[in-house]
């Protein structure tokens, strides 16, 4: 019986090195923006206990997305679904050491157990950007600067981009005196609110309504909150603005009550980037989150605000733009080649000189293969480089340099490395 073919686990993916190559791309492109504002990278483990994530982390992401799993004591784990609970914790276990603000910046994989779609998988590579121990509204508007400098950086435009911003602090207070409605109420409006886009206008109302209790009045007044345009409710998000406007970015920028974020940590500014094409769908979100760290024991209360980028969302909008890049996946500059198993060892030796002087060197690994086949083999590849040395340079202690992209070739010494290593960069002409 044939042996079944083993595919990957549904909702994770395979990286070919040419899928690999754009990965490595991708997070160039993130985490050169963080250095741009002076953000340190760091990193956290991928296993946490689920204690860590219950009661501040979005209900649905807990109960619902997290790839659980227990420790040989029995110990309920999750991989990890985001990083802030993470980076909470971190800071709370060295609170009295670390210098604030601290502006910390991560690259890594993280799991949810959802419906695997376009732009969305179980597995997937996030960015994610922090500033912690600032109460000023300052490090909200730097936050939101890093994410219009993303969007800059990947060559998307307020045209292609929006970030929606709102203030869920100055919301919840709109909700009690417009709506009436009491602190215990307010929590189950605001998770409405969140899944508000996957529900039909009638499905809403009625949930509104039957669910949460809410009169048609009350209903009314809620829609009327979300045609909002002015920033008067909001003197934090007003300041916030005004320097949106001087960091010259306030074009990706608008007000949206509709934001207020599924995750309960978060204490005021909330935002998501919307994809304004075809795939009206968010990029990314992050806001204000300043109690966590108390939550996961801390002794003080260190405010925090951040944001955080999927690879997945982001990679279909660059594909839709014909904005994606090709980076190329070749790890070699040249390919040494064989002439003859008696110049085995004069190539491999040369081989060894090139790698200590820095050049990515393939060496041949078929000593009885023609050497019109070792080209190709480099063709393939595209490496652009291949180097000879047959019976007469090893006598004469010189190696034939081939450029396969222009079909030239030059002969020099092989002790003449700077001239070697100016030829591999430049090419024969």
């Amino acid at each position: 019986m044939a042996k079944q073919n083993i595919i990957p686990v549904k909702g994770t993916r395979d990286f070919y090195p040419e899928d690999w190559a754009y990965q490595k791309w991708l997070t160039d492109q993130f985490t050169s923006v963080g250095r741009l504002f002076g953000y340190q990278e760091y990193e956290a483990p991928i296993l946490e206990h689920i204690e860590l994530y219950l009661g501040k982390s979005s209900e649905e992401i807990v109960t619902q997305q997290t790839f659980s799993l227990k420790d040989r004591d029995d110990n309920p784990l999750v991989l990890r679904p985001e990083l802030t609970p993470s980076l909470a914790r971190m800071v709370a276990q060295k609170e009295n050491q670390l210098t604030f603000p601290i502006r910390w910046q991560s690259y890594g994989q993280f799991f949810r157990y959802e419906k695997p779609q376009r732009g969305r998988g179980r597995a997937f590579f996030q960015w994610n950007v922090d500033a912690l121990g600032s109460e000023s509204y300052l490090a909200d508007a730097e936050i939101i600067t890093v994410a219009c400098t993303l969007l800059k950086q990947l060559g998307l435009t307020p045209q292609h981009a929006t970030i929606k911003i709102n203030d869920r602090l100055s919301l919840e207070n709109l909700l009690k005196t417009t709506l009436k409605l009491s602190q215990d109420a307010v929590r189950p409006v605001f998770a409405a609110i969140d899944r508000m886009d996957k529900m039909a206008p009638e499905k809403f109302r009625a949930y509104l309504n039957t669910d949460l209790k809410l009169s048609s009045g009350q209903i009314d007044d809620l829609y009327g909150l979300f045609e909002q345009t002015e920033l008067s409710f909001s003197p934090w998000l007003s300041q916030i603005f005004e320097h949106l406007a001087h960091n010259q970015v306030d074009g990706y920028a608008e007000l949206d009550l509709h934001i207020v974020r599924g995750f309960d940590y978060y204490t005021s500014t909330v935002f998501e980037a919307w994809a304004k094409t075809s795939l009206r769908r968010a990029l990314f979100g992050g806001g204000r989150y300043d109690n966590l760290t108390v939550q996961v024991g801390g002794k003080r209360s260190i405010p925090g605000v951040g944001f955080a980028v999927g690879d997945m969302a982001m990679t279909e909008l660059l594909k839709e733009l014909d904005l994606f890049p090709n980076p190329s996946s070749v790890a070699a500059q040249v390919l040494v080649t064989i002439f003859s198993e008696d110049q085995l060892k004069t190539s491999a030796q040369f081989a060894r000189t090139l790698r200590e002087f820095g050049i990515a060197t393939e060496f041949q690994l078929a000593p009885d293969q023609r050497l019109d086949r070792q080209f190709k083999y480099a063709d393939r590849k595209e490496i652009p480089f291949a180097t000879v040395i047959g019976p007469e340079e090893e006598q004469a202690n010189t190696v034939v340099i081939k450029d396969l992209k222009n079909r030239a070739q030059v002969t020099l010494a092989q002790t003449d490395i700077p001239q070697i290593i100016e030829t591999l960069k430049r090419g024969i002409s």
